[in-house]
């Protein structure tokens, strides 16, 4: 596997068969969201080579993202960049939840997962850009996760009342 080919892998899987997919990203964007531009950017300033285009001509399942309010603090490339990042989260994501920089330890997940759910097979955790493991201890934990985070995570509305005030503070 490349080093990008676990991302590959989730994009693959989320437009092959998925009912639902639940997503948490604690400090930067999910892969599902990015704007190629942020993706360059992000991959630069990681020391990778860019990835490749990440194929999303499909169909995605029912998709509910939560964004820790730090993924949108942390600049990746310019404030114009992250302007363009954040209004494409406004327009491009149907269910986006914001969990707020208040929300503390109780939104201290570690890294960024996914859940993916189908129909006929056992769900599968996407581990941030790493693996995709099916084991039921991690899937058990996820689910919890993205429990916690229906608890402490701005609703749709006020999640997206504030991506507006931070499209104000990059527009700066």
């Amino acid at each position: 596997m490349t080093q990008h080919g676990a991302g590959e892998q989730f994009v693959v899987l989320a437009a092959a068969g998925a009912t639902q997919i639940t997503c948490f990203s604690g400090v930067t964007v999910p892969v599902l969201l990015r704007t190629e531009c942020y993706a360059k950017a992000l991959a630069a300033a990681l020391g990778l080579s860019p990835a490749p285009e990440l194929q999303r001509d499909g169909v995605l399942p029912p998709c509910v993202f939560f964004i820790h309010e730090y993924a949108l603090r942390t600049v990746v490339g310019s404030n114009r960049l992250m302007e363009d990042q954040v209004l494409h989260l406004l327009f491009h994501a149907p269910s986006i939840r914001i969990v707020p920089a208040s929300a503390g330890g109780a939104a201290a997940v570690g890294m960024d997962y996914a859940l993916i759910q189908y129909e006929h097979e056992p769900p599968l955790v996407y581990l941030a850009n790493w693996a995709l493991v099916s084991d039921a201890a991690t899937v058990e934990r996820a689910m919890l996760v993205f429990q916690r985070m229906h608890a402490v995570a701005l609703d749709n509305e006020r999640s997206r009342d504030l991506l507006m005030e931070y499209v104000a503070v990059y527009d700066r």
